[in-house]
């Protein structure tokens, strides 16, 4: 067919806000939801694998994972800010978990409350010191992150974007969100086709290709891990073993199957995956390692993490290990053994410390950003800063009695990553009131987000599909990689 027969497919973005703005309404929603999309989108989530246990001991009986059957329409302007400032949110961190020192300092009274950031600063203590020569910033160093943001109508519209949390530690659902994308995009093209006969099929896909951006998360965190383990392969000299990349997660984990696909990207890029426990490391061993030919080392002793005999671990992935029934018997045991070898962690135990809310807090003091970043990176990033305080603080006097006075404007934030337990209205005056000034380390206060409400179709308890009023959060993956003071990858992986 020549061009001058083509049927026009007219202006995608046009398209694409006519498509919005049937997803911004109660009525646009309902209309869309019908027995048929809601198949479509559980089947083809199932198909991609989007399911997790019911109970970890029920494997056989995978159930989808619960979903949103259309998605939350967001600004594109701030979709691609938040891509734009990864690089520079994981410069910054990075930076962060190489500096030890200042890390000791910013979460000593942290580590008086909190049972994992203590026993993280010991195990820095047993891994980082002149008797082994290690220093993190000398380390291959590997983050696999998840920068999150909410939009907050309190603000001014071109600062409302407001980072919630970065995630160093286990950052989940990469590869379902990415398959879940999938799952609706492809209904949607179907049926938004049928209510919108104006545009049609051809121009609706061709919107929600421009407005749903496939996402690369699974095999771009695999090229990452990939880098890593090239780094390490050429640092140190063979031992015999089989090399592999060490996933290490609870024994009850619900959400393996998030995992298990990583671990196939993973086997497409010809690594070798081991998964074990935390308890179940305890049998490992350290065994000597030399430089490859032409590499030197400050390591005083560098050592090899030896899995059952078999198997020299270049990578330590961990999806558990920040929560205090992670470590049962013998696990800090194990956790201190992987931070001394040359093992690839991620997270390393200063990175994990890095992501404590205590560091979120200090990073919102300018004078601290600054010690970490550049002028431009520092002014950029803390555009999307909420305003927090340590209430244990007296800097932070007039922002705890105004929670107390108004706890509704606040939110308080306890220390451990992954708990959910985040207390709101009445719970705040409570535990202000209740706790002395040395308790209270355990939380930041932060300023509530107060974000727009769009209608979304979801699945309720019963399996029913109803539409509700939803808030969206974004979140942001992302990958970075050094060996030393180089960096072999900085990217945002969405």
């Amino acid at each position: 067919m020549s061009d001058a027969k083509r049927p026009r497919l007219g202006d995608p973005q046009e398209d694409v806000c006519q498509l919005a703005h049937r997803l911004l309404s109660q009525e646009g929603v309902r209309k869309l939801l019908c027995p048929e999309l809601v198949e479509d989108v559980l089947a083809c989530s199932v198909a991609r694998g989007v399911v997790m246990y019911p109970e970890p001991e029920k494997k056989r009986e995978a159930r989808a994972v619960p979903v949103t059957l259309t998605p939350c329409p967001l600004p594109a302007s701030s979709f691609r800010a938040a891509e734009e400032l990864a690089a520079d949110f994981h410069s910054l961190m990075d930076k962060v978990c190489c500096d030890l020192a200042w890390l000791r300092e910013a979460l000593a009274k942290t580590a008086a409350m909190d049972l994992i950031c203590r026993k993280l600063l010991e195990v820095c203590d047993q891994a980082y010191n002149s008797e082994t020569g290690k220093e993190p910033s000398g380390d291959i160093r590997l983050h696999i992150m998840r920068n999150d943001f909410m939009f907050d109508l309190q603000r001014d519209p071109d600062l409302a974007m407001v980072q919630i949390e970065l995630n160093m530690m286990a950052a989940s659902f990469s590869t379902h969100c990415q398959d879940l994308t999938e799952a609706q995009r492809y209904a949607l093209t179907k049926f938004l086709g049928i209510l919108e006969p104006k545009l049609g099929y051809a121009r609706v896909a061709a919107a929600l290709e421009a407005a749903m951006p496939r996402s690369p998360a699974a095999e771009k965190i695999a090229e990452a891990m990939a880098l890593a383990h090239e780094a390490y392969d050429a640092r140190w000299q063979k031992i015999g073993l089989a090399r592999a990349v060490l996933f290490v997660s609870t024994e009850d984990e619900k959400n393996e199957l998030d995992h298990r696909k990583l671990e196939l990207a993973f086997a497409r890029k010809g690594l070798l995956c081991l998964r074990r426990s935390l308890p179940g490391l305890a049998g490992s061993a350290l065994r000597p390692l030399a430089p490859a030919e032409g590499r030197r080392t400050s390591v005083k002793k560098p050592m090899a993490l030896i899995v059952e005999g078999n198997y020299e671990v270049a990578v330590a992935y961990f999806r558990s290990g920040y929560w205090p029934n992670h470590f049962t018997d013998g696990a800090w045991e194990a956790r201190t053994m992987i931070e001394r070898s040359e093992a690839v962690k991620c997270p390393s135990a200063p990175a994990q410390l890095a992501g404590m809310k205590k560091v979120q807090q200090l990073l919102c003091l300018p004078a601290e950003l600054r010690r970490f970043s550049g002028e431009a990176a520092a002014t950029a990033v803390a555009k999307t800063f909420g305003r927090q305080f340590d209430p244990s603080e007296e800097a932070a006097k007039e922002a705890v009695e105004a929670a107390k006075a108004e706890p509704g404007r606040w939110v308080l934030k306890p220390q451990v990553e992954g708990s959910g337990e985040l207390f709101f209205d009445e719970d705040i005056p409570r535990i202000l009131n209740s706790r002395s000034k040395d308790e209270l380390a355990e939380f930041i206060l932060m300023e509530r987000v107060r974000p727009p409400t769009t209608p979304s179709a979801v699945l309720d308890a019963a399996g029913s599909a109803v539409v509700r009023d939803a808030v969206a959060e974004l979140g942001i993956f992302g990958t970075f990689v050094a060996d030393g003071d180089r960096v072999l990858c900085n990217e945002a992986r969405l």
